[in-house]
């Protein structure tokens, strides 16, 4: 979903960035995030601060990422990156910047670097609705305290670990019959994937919607299979942007 910071240098990644935006016409959503999986910094030699200085990391790259991309000659001193006249070119196709994606939900995040520097919100896997309005309300807070409009920030969600649909219930007990490999109840499994008729997926959905959520991340059990994914794009998404 993000790019982990402290796989690159964020003067680096600016400039990769901005060049992928040039080559995809202007196609790029640029996700980052501080970086949660201690085994994978370990095993590839890279420091695995405490969450505080991952978080100051992660606010100074969004901003040396964003004066590379925005300024003719780029300039930044911080605690843990410096520009000195830094250029950036060729600039992204987008203007102002490529929308910026920043992923995590601590809240010390929220402040830091969510409210300041996102365009898009992920807060990863959250398991509940509730959960997610609490982190939502959290964002909020943080974007008066920066004087940034909350409506600015466009919210993203993961409804569920993977997409089990089907046109009836006859099909959708074979289908999760399928993939319960971790042989979970029913009222179980449903919790932790979005579960169910086009109908009954809908209405997970709009759950989302009304709180503002206008793009999710879904992961389709069926797959390789297209079934799913067709049944879901015709019946689910084209019904609820209608």
């Amino acid at each position: 979903m993000v790019s982990c910071l402290a796989h690159r240098n964020p003067a680096l990644l600016a400039k990769m960035a901005a060049s992928f935006d040039v080559i995809s016409g202007g196609r790029l959503e640029l996700g980052i995030g501080a970086g949660v999986g201690e085994a994978e910094h370990v095993a590839y030699g890279f420091d695995f601060p405490k969450t505080k200085i991952r978080v100051e990391h992660l606010a100074e790259a969004a901003e040396v990422i964003k004066r590379l991309w925005t300024q003719d000659q780029a300039s930044f001193q911080g605690k843990h990156y410096c520009l000195k006249d830094a250029v950036c070119m060729p600039k992204p196709v987008q203007k102002p910047n490529p929308p910026m994606i920043v992923a995590g939900s601590s809240d010390l995040l929220l402040r830091k670097v969510t409210a300041p520097y996102a365009d898009r919100v992920d807060f990863g896997y959250l398991p509940s609705v509730e959960l997610y309005r609490r982190k939502l309300s959290v964002l909020e807070k943080a974007c008066k305290t920066v004087e940034r409009s909350f409506v600015e920030i466009e919210k993203s969600c993961w409804p569920g670990g993977q997409v089990i649909i089907a046109s009836d219930e006859k099909g959708l007990e074979e289908k999760i019959a399928r993939k319960n490999v971790l042989h979970l109840s029913q009222e179980e499994f449903r919790k932790v994937t979005l579960t169910g008729t086009p109908s009954m997926c809908r209405k997970q959905l709009k759950v989302w919607v009304n709180l503002g959520v206008t793009s999710f991340m879904l992961y389709f059990g069926d797959l390789p299979s297209l079934d799913g994914l067709q049944l879901f794009a015709e019946n689910v998404i084209n019904e609820i942007r209608g």
